[in-house]
């Protein structure tokens, strides 16, 4: 709130400056075009205006403060002891005691007995088969052909004539009667006598087994284990709590109050001078009517 008053006085001073400047600027204009001394630019009018404005006030104040203060105080606490106590309990243990007992016991036994089974018997026959054979024919024939003559000793070839090089020496061929092969493969027929083997269904009496399940009563020589108590003493540490009367440092907080100095904004009202518009050249110039500059007589 204080920071609006302050505004508005600012705006409302900055107003009155702003509607200051034009009235000394057309003074100014006016005064060059009529030229006569009714039109000179005349010294700055101002008004007392009264104006609401926040004024800084300040005064003393009492308030009431807190501090951290050490502080000693007794409190109770309680310290623990182990004391050894002697107390007795009972024990329960277990002792081994040979008994007999009897148990029953299931076993599976075979049975033979007679029965008519259809049975396959081995029964060997000869055969007539017929098979094939593969029989290979040569039908070739003979051809005379041009061979090679190949001489036993080379140093006594001796040189044609001046067709030939110095050191060549020419071939010399003969005609050798050639066998030419052409084989061809036949299948001839032929009987043989085999054995083969044969089932054949016969019914015999056979001797077959069957399980029978029996039950049997045995003894079994065995240990149980029979509950006996006894008593027993033990040491137990017991923890027992002392009280005692102890001392700490606390932190407490202690009022206290001191003095302050406060700033507050006060609305008052002021008187302040303000700058007025003047009047115009035009203004001033009709009703005077004497100077022909301004238009008179």
């Amino acid at each position: 709130m204080i920071w609006q008053r302050v505004r508005v006085a600012l705006l409302a001073s900055m107003v009155a400056v702003s509607m200051a400047l034009p009235v000394a600027r057309g003074g100014k204009a006016h005064a060059g075009s009529c030229g006569s001394d009714c039109c000179a630019p005349a010294a700055p009018c101002y008004q007392t205006v009264k104006v609401w404005e926040c004024v800084p006030e300040y005064h003393t104040e009492c308030r009431t403060c807190y501090k951290q203060v050490q502080v000693q105080e007794k409190y109770t606490a309680w310290k623990c002891e182990r004391i050894p106590e002697q107390r007795v309990r009972k024990v329960c243990y277990y002792e081994k005691v040979p008994c007999e007992e009897i148990r029953t016991r299931t076993y599976c036994v075979k049975v033979p007995y007679c029965a008519e089974r259809t049975c396959y018997e081995k029964v060997w026959n000869c055969k007539q088969v017929t098979c094939y054979r593969k029989k290979c024919c040569d039908q070739g024939h003979w051809e005379c052909r041009q061979v090679e003559k190949k001489p036993l000793f080379e140093r006594h070839n001796k040189c044609c004539g001046d067709s030939c090089d110095q050191c060549c020496r020419c071939p010399k061929y003969k005609t050798v009667k050639c066998w030419v092969p052409c084989k061809v493969y036949t299948e001839e027929p032929y009987c043989k006598t085999v054995r083969c083997c044969e089932y054949k269904p016969v019914c015999k009496k056979v001797t077959c087994y069957r399980t029978e399940t029996r039950c049997e009563n045995y003894k079994v020589c065995t240990w149980k284990c029979v509950p006996k108590y006894k008593e027993e003493c033990y040491t137990v540490c017991v923890e027992k709590k002392t009280p005692y009367e102890a001392c700490r440092t606390v932190c407490k907080s202690v009022p206290y109050e001191e003095k302050v100095q406060v700033c507050r904004m006060v609305k008052k009202c002021v008187e302040k001078q303000v700058p007025v518009c003047q009047p115009t050249c035009e203004e001033t110039c009709k009703p005077c009517r004497r100077h022909k500059s301004c238009g008179g007589w």
